[in-house]
């Protein structure tokens, strides 16, 4: 099969990094970790995992990815979070993907997420899908300080593969709240240097919307207490980033 790199961004994630490189060694034998500064034991334990650990301080989250890229052996990138497990039908199915070449552009990757230990099957998160193997002769990370992207363009092709990146998103509802908290500051600031407005239906409707359509719509009553708790939250983001952009 064709070869590819991984690149994994981390910054203090000593309990969950291990488990992200153990998935992927039967895949590739170029995994590069980024680290900004953990003050954990993370560097030691991806380095005894079997990556190239790199570190360089915190510039963002696509300077960051753009910067393993740079580092990684082969043109094909696999790009990881820190907290996300590759499922060995995902591993098959990029193994076949990558035999004996890819015949696209970049693939598309479906995604589950583990909610403090729960696996979330319902609401705003399902289904849910995104770009994380590309080449990057054609295809880098946006300068986005939010929710970065990838520099897809109209030609390129993308095809999905089976099997799930499985999210590890939070622990506690508390990491969660705090998330909350950061990522809605980091939109509104960036909203702010394009010079876009929250208007009044912005602040007070888009959350009361989202809820429904996560809660209800989306069956999110059906995970129970998180299902409510994410959909509850996400509305409480939407306020937020919208409030703090006002």
């Amino acid at each position: 099969m064709a070869s590819l790199s991984v690149v994994i961004i981390t910054v203090n994630q000593e309990k969950k990094i291990a488990k992200t490189i153990e998935a992927l060694k039967a895949l590739t034998n170029d995994i590069i970790v980024v680290d900004s500064g953990s003050t954990d034991l993370t560097r030691k334990v991806a380095r005894a995992a079997g990556a190239n650990v790199l570190e360089r301080p915190w510039t963002g989250y696509s300077e960051q990815k753009n910067f393993g890229n740079l580092w990684a052996k082969y043109d094909w990138i696999l790009s990881v979070d820190d907290d996300e497990v590759v499922s060995p039908e995902l591993i098959e199915s990029i193994k076949q993907a990558f035999t004996p070449a890819p015949d696209a552009d970049a693939y598309d990757l479906p995604f589950r997420t583990v909610f403090a230990g729960k696996l979330i099957r319902f609401g705003g998160w399902n289904p849910e899908s995104h770009v994380r193997i590309f080449n990057k002769k054609k295809i880098q990370w946006n300068t986005d300080a939010v929710h970065e992207g990838l520099t897809l363009k109209p030609e390129h092709i993308v095809k999905k593969l089976t099997g799930y990146v499985h999210h590890y998103t939070v622990d506690t509802p508390e990491q969660f709240v705090a998330k909350t908290d950061r990522y809605s500051t980091l939109f509104a600031e960036k909203g702010r240097k394009a010079g876009k407005k929250a208007t009044f239906v912005k602040v007070y409707l888009s959350p009361a919307f989202r809820f429904l359509v996560e809660y209800i719509i989306k069956f999110g009553f059906l995970d129970g207490y998180y299902g409510w708790f994410i959909a509850k939250e996400n509305a409480r983001y939407t306020y937020l980033k919208y409030k703090k952009l006002r």
